[in-house]
């Protein structure tokens, strides 16, 4: 039996011993600690895949992320991570790692093996990674690794839960009106945590536009950040039987012209034939190139509309099918968490829930 085969029934083993024993500790649990609850996704999965690694087979080096490192005890991290935690954490933590596909094609994890000298940026993820390099060395025998595993798996647990958590409550169905969501939107706006509750907002409401259609996928990508999906287009995507049939730029604040073109540009490069440029409360244009710029996509076959949110909600708000508060509410709260948004802002759509619609839990 392989590694990979091997270490899927060494994590099974240990989550088992997670769930019996949820308050489990581990020698190592600071260092843990500080790496799943930084902001650093690729190494979160570095780290549970050198720790499972170790836990199935002492002989590797939990410094290594490549088969063909030069380090004594290298092995095929990537495959253990793709192969066994990937599906894992998909499947049974339900993202609680951050729901990542491939994370060992991103750049920290695409050298032999760990090393300080490893070209990261300054600051947060050099700190990382020097954490990493330092302590996982100590992690030195399979006993000591299942110990980390567990209590890794026992965190992971919690934040699935907490998450789960999170979306369980109940808003009164006297709340599903067009005034009484557009009142919700409108105070949500008032401030902007860097454009994501725009964002949320938006997706809530095509959400909610496509809530009969089960093969209608709204996709959320992290704001300011690039290449956060493999499929990114652009901030708030839309498939239907996985065909892209709407993107949408969000610009909760000062914008040009070739941030406009930028955007429109990656949409036609991915195949699509329309955007929407969603200006916040916020967004505001520097120069006069609307209809400039419109009209030049227009003659290449492309739809591009420069629009104030006002305009969007006006028009879809009042004709969606279905006003459903509770579902709009439980959508923005699972993709901030899922999408790694601010946990500000989540607390902060939460509260007005509880304010505007009366949200109660348990």
């Amino acid at each position: 039996m392989g590694l990979k085969e091997e270490a899927a029934r060494t994590l099974d083993t240990a989550y088992q011993a997670a769930l019996s024993a949820p308050n489990s500790s581990c020698s190592h649990q600071d260092f843990i600690d500080y790496v799943i609850d930084n902001t650093h996704l690729t190494y979160k999965y570095i780290l549970f895949t050198a720790i499972l690694s170790k836990a199935t087979d002492e002989s590797i080096n939990p410094l290594c992320l490549q088969k063909h490192s030069t380090l004594p005890g290298a092995y095929d991290a990537r495959t253990v991570c793709h192969k066994v935690i990937v599906p894992f954490e998909m499947e049974v933590l339900r993202k609680a790692l951050g729901g990542s596909n491939e994370p060992f094609l991103n750049k920290p994890a695409r050298f032999p093996e760990l090393d300080k000298g490893n070209a990261v940026r300054r600051g947060n993820d050099q700190a990382i990674l020097n954490a990493l390099c330092d302590n996982l060395p100590l992690i030195s025998t399979s006993e000591d690794a299942y110990q980390c595993l567990v209590y890794l798996l026992c965190k992971l647990i919690r934040i699935r839960d907490e998450k789960d958590s999170l979306t369980r409550f109940t808003i009164e169905d006297s709340m599903d009106l067009p005034a009484k969501l557009m009142q919700y939107i409108n105070e949500a706006l008032k401030v902007s945590y860097e454009g994501e509750v725009l964002t949320l907002m938006v997706a809530g409401v095509y959400h909610l536009m496509y809530l009969n259609n089960p093969n209608a996928v709204v996709e959320v990508h992290p704001v300011n950040q690039s290449g956060a999906s493999g499929r990114e287009v652009s901030d708030l995507d839309i498939y239907v039987n996985g065909r892209l049939v709407s993107s949408n730029e969000l610009k909760d604040k000062g914008y040009a012209e070739t941030d406009v073109r930028h955007a429109a540009d990656k949409v036609i490069n991915a195949g699509g034939t329309s955007m929407l440029f969603i200006e916040g409360p916020r967004g505001e244009k520097s120069g006069n190139f609307i209809d400039t710029v419109q009209n030049d996509y227009m003659s290449r076959n492309f739809m591009l509309r420069i629009l104030s949110y006002k305009i969007f909600l006006s028009v879809t708000v009042p004709s969606l099918e279905n006003i459903d508060c509770e579902e709009f509410v439980r959508f923005i709260l699972k993709t901030a968490r899922e999408t790694k948004f601010k946990e500000e802002v989540i607390v902060y759509l939460d509260e007005l829930a509880q304010r505007i619609f009366g949200l109660t839990r348990e």
